[in-house]
This record gives structure tokens, sequence and C-alpha cells, in this order.
């Protein structure tokens, strides 16, 4: 998994490489986008053989999974006769096989993203997907299989059957929505409608008909040439608004905003149709089940108590004086009389390029993350090890871009960067490692039908590394300069990812809410209500344009049904957990650890209190705000004293 994160464009990198100098025996080797895999020396590529010997023991793995799907027959069975005995057979029997196949599908997806257009790998992978398919096609009988069985015959069989015994988690999970689960009929209508409130999966993964129509929308909307700052006339993309949106000259910037924003505007009916039937959807499928709103049914399938989400909205609007002294900062710095929209994205402070080789950054995360202990420590030093084959270090023609960490049980992870030696790179090292600590303390800890996190817990190990990280860079810092450029940074990622994303939660929320209340969702009411927004959020200081308000129709977000406040809560308790880490020490340590090694073997919220951090209370929350308002105030200080030098060297 991977978040996209400002900490990792944490720079001046200058600070990071004061470390003792350690030996390091890796081959050279210069990053090269352009170069085949063949060239890039193994010691920078992950090892599949962990997974499978070669492609030809994947292929029998996959006929022999493929061969066995009808031992779920037992599952039917455990639903039409319910027995202790019979639900343990569909239990072992279905994550056995889910295990296997879940190897199956990691294995191909792996090799495919070193290998992009490669027609035989692609083709393996869909049938790799095609199997877990078939598999999760079987899940309505596993679920019926757990429902069937009374309270009383569950647990007699629960106290005297060890195997399932070690599905408890999974079964109280599913049973406490039993009242949700409606006739088989009714089920099989909703299925139809593309009902997926009992989806195994992260809800992110099922797209509905309405988010691939904005998809569609978006990807066909036509947009203009802009002119430039220095009167050049350059197509404007979706690939290249965010770079346009940050650029140093005010008039290009100006220009690439209006350009979206305009655009977006003359399709401003289809997007409120395609939103508000996204509501509509999402809304029925909630009172279907019993749920008076859609909130509280998207929320329920991870057991998270609406008190986390109000009390995220609540504590962040008491706290919006922070960001309005970051917005008034961003006029007093950059000279204007009023903030824009196309002014909120420019770098406060100019980036140095700093170079931070693969072999350099092997000695500094170990160091950065040292708060977290031992047992982290040693897990850093298994993966960077390159004879662990855990990380594919460098991009090449044909390679995906991106990163993530992703594992199969039983396996130590894998780690896919493309590093090219910037910090931003470092940063991304240190977040992926905290995915891959996470599913090792788990998997050790937990068995195979608990072992997953919920996506609610995902972003917390690897933000918490990112801080850390953010800390010892700007502990490491060589000049008030290098400083200024780290807390500008920092400021960024807390504005991005908690308040704004906070405000999208709060857009989204309302949307449903007309929805709920039989209001109409036209393009006017969305834009008046982003609008609204927009003003309370950022202040006197920042000036909106005729078209701001369209942004709401650019925002993928809003399709992720009650997902994007975790953005929110995962940094906010990443920040806290660091800050207790440092200030309490090794019991915050062994909390952190003990909720990463809980998997989902408990409710979310009861884990993340494991690790000191309770969401249904502001602390955390108001941690983070701190952590905003402490690195403004800092960065305020050190670029005013900046500009006076500067003005006074001047005369």
């Amino acid at each position: 998994m991977s978040r996209p994160s400002r900490l990792r464009s944490v720079l001046l990198a200058a600070c990071l490489l004061a470390p003792v100098a350690v030996a390091d025996d890796l081959p050279a080797w210069t990053p090269d986008p352009t170069v085949a895999r063949a060239e890039i020396p193994d010691a920078y590529k992950w090892d599949l053989s962990r997974l499978f010997a070669d492609d030809a023991a994947f292929e029998r793995e996959l006929a022999a999974v493929a061969e066995e799907l009808p031992r779920l027959d037992v599952c039917a069975e455990a639903d039409e006769s319910p027995s202790a005995e019979g639900l343990e057979r569909c239990l072992e029997t279905y994550f056995e096989l889910h295990r296997r196949a879940n190897r199956l599908t990691l294995y191909a997806n792996l090799r495919l993203d070193t290998a992009q257009t490669d027609d035989r790998l692609r083709e393996l992978n869909e049938r790799a997907l095609g199997l877990m398919r078939g598999l999760m096609a079987r899940a309505a009988d596993v679920r019926r299989a757990v429902l069937a069985l009374d309270d009383d015959a569950l647990a007699a069989g629960v106290a005297r059957r060890p195997r399932l015994r070690v599905h408890a988690p999974y079964i109280a999970n599913l049973r406490r929505r039993a009242d949700r689960v409606l006739g088989p009929e009714a089920e099989r209508v909703l299925s139809l409608f593309g009902d997926n409130l009992w989806a195994e999966i992260d809800l992110n993964e099922l797209p509905s008909d309405h988010e691939k129509t904005f998809q569609a929308l978006l990807a066909d909307m036509p947009l203009p040439e802009i002119e430039t700052g220095d009167g050049r006339r350059v197509p404007l993309t979706l690939a290249g608004y965010a770079r346009l949106r940050a650029d140093r000259d005010r008039a290009t910037r100006r220009a690439a905003v209006a350009g979206l924003t305009g655009a977006l505007r003359r399709f401003e009916h289809a997007y409120a149709a395609t939103l508000g039937g996204q509501a509509r959807l999402s809304v029925a499928f909630a009172r279907a089940r019993g749920y008076e709103r859609a909130r509280e049914a998207y929320l329920d399938k991870d057991a998270i108590d609406p008190a986390v989400f109000d009390t995220l909205v609540t504590t962040v609007r008491a706290h919006l004086a922070p960001l309005h002294r970051y917005v008034a900062l961003r006029r007093r710095v950059l000279g204007l009389d009023k903030v824009h929209l196309y002014d909120m994205y420019v770098p406060l402070v100019a980036a140095a390029d700093r170079k931070v080789p693969f072999a350099e950054a092997r000695r500094i995360l170990p160091e950065a993350l040292a708060p977290l202990g031992p047992e982290v420590g040693a897990l850093l030093r298994e993966g960077l090890d390159p004879a662990n084959g855990w990380i594919d270090v460098y991009p090449h023609r044909d390679k995906a871009s991106g990163a993530f960490s992703a594992s199969a049980y039983g396996i130590r992870p894998y780690i896919k960067l493309n590093y090219q030696d910037s910090v931003d790179d470092l940063s991304t090292l240190a977040h992926e490692f905290g995915h891959a600590v996470h599913s090792v303390l788990a998997m050790d800890a937990q068995p195979y039908s608990s072992f997953r996190y919920v996506p609610f817990l995902a972003e917390i190990a690897s933000t918490c590394n990112e801080a850390l990280l953010s800390d010892w860079l700007i502990a490491h810092a060589r000049d008030d300069a290098e400083r200024a450029a780290l807390l500008a940074e920092r400021a960024e990622t807390i504005r991005t990812t908690i308040y704004r994303q906070v405000l999208f939660a709060e857009f989204e929320d309302r949307v449903h809410r007309m929805a709920e209340q039989g209001t109409p969702i036209t393009a006017e009411a969305l834009d008046a209500l982003y609008r609204t927004l927009i003003a309370e959020y950022y202040g006197p200081d920042y000036a909106l344009d005729a078209d701001d308000g369209m942004e709401w129709a650019y925002v993928p977000h809003f399709y992720y049904k009650f997902y994007v406040f975790t953005y929110a809560t995962g940094l906010s308790s990443g920040i806290a957990i660091a800050e207790r880490v440092r200030t309490v020490g090794e019991p915050a340590v062994r909390g952190f650890l003990a909720m990463l090694r809980g998997g989902s073997s408990a409710p979310p919220l009861e884990l993340l209190r494991r690790a000191g951090v309770d969401l249904t209370r502001p602390d955390a929350i108001e941690a983070a705000l701190r952590s905003f308002d402490g690195t403004v105030r800092e960065l305020e200080r050190l670029l005013v004293q900046a500009q006076a030098e500067a003005a006074g060297s001047s005369r």
C-alpha cells in the first residue's frame, strides 16, 4: 500500500549525509528509467523465488488450487446442516485455499509490475485474478455457514475445538452484523446492483458504475492550451496539472487552475448527476440493510464508531486558526494581497537538489527510526539487506511507476520502489517499510484469518515512520535555510492530509445528507457548499475566484465510500504515536508494536488504543494540529528573519 505524502518531498538532504561512513559492498548503479531490467544488478531486485521457484511452479499451483475449489462445497453443507464441526471444516478449507490463491495473485502481480508490456505475464496475471474471483464468489457460502449456527452451539464449538477457536475474531466480525443480512432473494437483488457492504476487500477496489462514469468524464473532458508567464502556449493535461499549479510563475499557475476549473464548469451538470447518483445509491444500500445513514453503514464495515468521524471534524473545526495563520504567512512571503487557489501549492521555500544514493538511505533509515526499538531495527536491517530480496529498488524500462509494499502470509514482504536518489525517495522507503513491518508483525502473531489489518489502520505505521524521519532531518539541518525547507514541507503535509481531507470528508458527508433528506443534488448546490467550506477553512487572507467551487468535480475521493477521512486519522495517529515514542519511550513502543501485531484480531479502535491513541477523543488530532501550529510558527520566524536579513543586505 502506498499514500501520496509531501513528507516524502522533504528536502535539503545535505543534512543527511553527515553520519559516520559505513562500508557498503553494493554494486555501483546510477538510476536510469530507460534501461532494460537485465542491466540492473540483481542486488537491487526482489527475489520472487520466495513465492515460487519459477513460472512453471506457479502454473502447477494455479492448476492445483483451481482443481480444489469444489472442496468449498463443505461450506454449503455447513449452511444446510449447521454444526461446529462443519463450520470448522468450511473455514479451514476456505482459508487454506485463500492463502494459496493470495500467494498466486501476488506472484503474478509482481511479475507483471516489472514487465508491463509483456502479454504473457499480463495473461498470467489475469488467470491468477480469475482464480481469486472464483474463490471470492464462494465467500457467500462461507458467510452463510458462519451465520447458520446459533449462539450457544457456536460458543460450545469454539470452546472445545481449537482449530475453530483460531478463527474466532473472523467469526465475531461477521456475526456482529448478522442482523444486516437479508433473505437470499433480497441479497441476490442487492448483489445485482453492486452492493458491496459485505465485501471482504477494501471497498475502494470495487468502483461503482458512477465512479467509472466520473473517471470516463474526467478522461474525456477537453482541456485547453494555456499561456505561461513567459508567453509559451502549452497543453493543459490532467497528468501535468499538479506541476503547473505549483509553478513559480504566478501567471502560469493561475492559467492552469482557471483552465481546469473552467473545463469542469462546462460539464458541471454531468458531474453533479454522477456524484448525486453515487450518493443516492450508497443511501439506498444502507437503508436496505436497516442503517439510518450511509455513513453509519460504511463505517460499520470495519467497526468504526461514527463518533470518530464527528470528533475529527469538530476538532479540526476548533483548530482552524493555525491554518488561517499559515495562509496569512503564504500571503506575506509571496508578497500577495490575497491568497488564491493557485497560490496554495507553490513552494514557500525553494528546494535544493541533493542526491541521496540508496546506499546512503540504507544507513540513514535505521538511525532515523531507532526510537522504535531493536525489534523494528532488526527488521529494517533484514529488509535492507539485498541478500534477502525484499526490495525492487530502481526504475527501468517497462516497470510500473509508484511504490508499494505487499505481502503473502508466511512470506517476508516485498517493497517496490522507483528510487532515483532523492529525499523524496528516502521518505518513500521509510513509508513503505512502515507497511512492511506492520505486515511482518501481524503475520508472526496472528493466524491467516485475522492477520490482515483494515484500511483504517493501514497508514499509521507508515506515517509514524515519516514523522520520525522528518524529525531526524530537521534535527540534522545544517542551517536555517535547510530547516525552513523541511518545515515548509511538513506544514504542507499536514495541511493537505488533515485539513484538506477533513474538508473533503465534510463535503462528502453533507452531500449524502442531501440524498438522505431528498434534497436535489444540483451543480449549483454543490458549488455553493464547496465554496462555503473553502471560505471557512482558509480564512480571511484567502480569496475565492469564480470557478473555484468547481474543484469538487475533480476530486475522486468523493466516490471512495467514506474513506477519505482516514487519511486524516492515519496521519494524526502516526504523528501522535511518534510524539509518544519520543516523550514516553519504551512503553510507547511496546504499545505501538502491540497494535501492529493485532492484525484484525480485534476492532481497529481497540487495537489503536493499545498504542495510546483513542480517536473517539480529540487528543491525537490535537497533537497533530499542535505540530502544525508549532511548525508554522517556527517557519514564520525563519522566513521573516530571512526577509529582514535580505532587506538589510540590499541597503
